[in-house]
């Protein structure tokens, strides 16, 4: 208190001022509390309830006990003192926890439409009466809705195109108020509305106080409103699907001009036939109609040379058929300049019209049968690619003789000094060697071809049911023969024991050194190339004689033969010593 008043003192506000202020804001605070003490709670604050429905109202008073509660109800003759165990009036009972509780409430078994008004309670706390009210509005369904036109029609109840018509919707006599919705045959109207006003009305001789709601509708009238409904429908407490809304409605007549289009072309004429041209025209009233054709004007009901003009026939909303009649239509009739002229009493309309013997008009865009086409063709382009993209893939078809270097450690070492190269061709039955020419042997000679069309197949793999016969394979054709009949002919591998060797470990020695030669073991007979054939002979052959001598015994020295002569002088022995000649060995392998 001391730091209030020093802060105003300091502000400069004189201290007997500043008592009263506090004397003040005490006293404030007091009636706040009373006033908040005293207070009667509703529930509900406003309620609104159709004819017979049940409610219940209560008046609660938080801070202490009440002795006892009276409710007062609009158009009851009495008021009812009520309690836990009152029930005297039949259709009203007590609502609430107990006046021990504070509550004080009215339950309502079926609403009259004298209920409407104001429902008030009155407690009695500590020697006083508090009372509350609470709004009970009971619902009265409002008159049939009306349309009501701002803007006059004409003497037959039509408006001219282009005019501003205005109306408004009227819903009298409800409570509450009702809203409006706006439709235009059953579909929102979306045209500019004005503001919804509600009016207070009082029927005579009812007593009653209800209300009135008005809007307004405008916008600038066209050919496409002419025959349409405004609608205007209310909304209400009292709608139940039983009782849909109400509504009021209008039918707009509206009378224009027969309506421009664009230049038409009539297409499906036969030369040197009689033929009708047909137009169809938008008008309200009927048009009347003429023709003019290169200058010469032919009216409706006339004929004049090959022309016959007729009236227009009447096709339902405002859709009028034009018809003119050409006698032997010639090629120069497709070239004339034809004119139709439609009037009524708001206006008058051209139309320029084009004759055509075509059967029909040019495409603007792209047929049906070009549209399929390219979709066929879309379709086979992506299949070719999937087609070809999977024979790369598996190695099928044109992709099955593709060829990958590789090197091999038997060879990497000796195919380095000599430079030799060997390509091996991928086929269904394993890989067949390309040679290469120009190669030479050991002992320098050089050879028609170094390496032979040999194939490699997998010692784990069985392909004899799927190939059947090597004769299937990618390298056979007319002029070869099989592999091990070219062994067995030269003594190489893969062959069986000569019958004419008499020495198995010489036999042995030239199946080694046939393995020399690059040639896989095999399971199956090998078809190669007559020229490969003649060099894999000729390679056979060499090593078998390279065998052969080294393997040759050295001759037993003669007995010396005594001599009369003396002793003749010793004969030094020579060793004879053969050196193994190294094989050429290819180097790269292509896979």
């Amino acid at each position: 208190m001391s730091r209030i008043c020093l802060d105003h003192q300091h502000m400069g506000v004189p201290h007997h001022l500043t008592k009263q202020f506090y004397v003040v804001l005490s006293v404030f605070f007091i009636l706040t509390d009373a006033m908040a003490r005293a207070q009667v709670n509703v529930e509900p604050n406003t309620a609104v309830l159709n004819e017979g429905d049940p409610t219940e109202l209560l008046c609660r008073y938080a801070h202490h006990s009440i002795t006892y509660c009276r409710i007062e109800i609009p158009g009851e003759p009495k008021v009812f003192n009520l309690s836990p165990d009152w029930n005297k009036t039949p259709g009203f009972t007590y609502f609430g926890k107990g006046l021990q509780n504070g509550e004080c409430g009215v339950n309502i078994q079926r609403v009259k439409a004298i209920n409407n008004g104001q429902v008030k309670c009155n407690l009695g706390v500590e020697g006083e009466e508090l009372s509350g009210t609470i709004d009970l509005v009971v619902a009265l369904r409002p008159k049939q809705p009306a349309v009501e036109l701002m803007t006059k029609a004409d003497s037959e109840g039509y408006f001219s195109e282009g005019v501003t018509f205005q109306a408004r919707c009227i819903v009298p006599d409800g409570r509450p108020a009702g809203n409006i919705t706006w439709f235009l045959d059953n579909e929102p109207a979306n045209k500019p509305l004005g503001q919804m006003e509600f009016v207070a009305s009082h029927p005579a001789n009812t007593g009653l106080e209800l209300a009135t709601t008005i809007q307004s509708i405008k916008w600038n009238l066209g050919p496409e409103d002419n025959g349409r409904k405004l609608i205007c429908r209310s909304h209400h407490q009292t709608d139940r699907e039983s009782l849909p809304p109400q509504e009021g409605s209008y039918t707009i007549l509206v009378r224009y001009a027969p309506i421009h289009k664009e230049d038409t072309t009539v297409y499906g004429l036969y030369l040197e036939q009689t033929v009708k041209v047909n137009m169809t025209i938008r008008a309200n009233p009927a048009p009347v109609i003429e023709w003019t054709i290169d200058g010469e004007v032919v009216r409706q009901g006339e004929q004049k040379g090959r022309f016959s003009v007729f009236e227009p026939e009447y096709l339902g909303q405002d859709m009028y058929n034009v018809t003119m009649i050409i006698a032997g239509l010639t090629l120069e009739d497709t070239t004339k300049t034809y004119i139709l002229r439609a009037s009524n009493a708001l206006g008058t309309t051209d139309y320029n019209v084009h004759l055509s013997s075509s059967a029909t008009p040019p495409s603007s865009g792209l047929e049906i049968g070009a549209i399929v086409g390219i979709v066929v063709a879309v379709a086979v382009l992506i299949l070719i690619v999937l087609l070809v993209l999977f024979a790369r893939a598996t190695g099928r078809w044109c992709f099955g003789g593709k060829s990958v270097k590789m090197t091999t450690n038997e060879t990497g070492n000796k195919a380095q000094q000599h430079g030799q190269s060997v390509a091996l061709l991928e086929t269904p039955n394993g890989v067949t060697i390309i040679p290469n020419n120009g190669a030479t042997t050991s002992n320098g000679q050089k050879m028609d071809h170094d390496t032979s069309d040999v194939q490699r197949r997998r010692l784990s793999t069985d392909d004899s049911f799927e190939y059947a016969t090597d004769r299937e394979s990618s390298v056979y054709n007319p002029t070869t023969i099989p592999l091990r009949s070219v062994m067995a002919s030269a003594g190489g591998r893969n062959t069986r024991k000569s019958v004419d060797s008499d020495n198995p470990t010489e036999q042995a020695d030239l199946l080694t050194k046939g393995n020399e030669l690059g040639i896989p073991e095999s399971r199956f007979s090998r078809w190669i190339p007559k020229d490969q054939r003649e060099i894999l002979e000729k390679q056979a052959r060499l090593l078998a004689n390279r065998a052969q001598a080294t393997k040759t015994p050295e001759p037993r020295p003669r007995t010396p033969t005594p001599s009369t002569k003396g002793p003749a002088p010793a004969v030094p022995t020579t060793a004879k010593l053969t050196t193994r000649s190294n094989i050429n060995v290819p180097t790269e392998t292509e896979i």
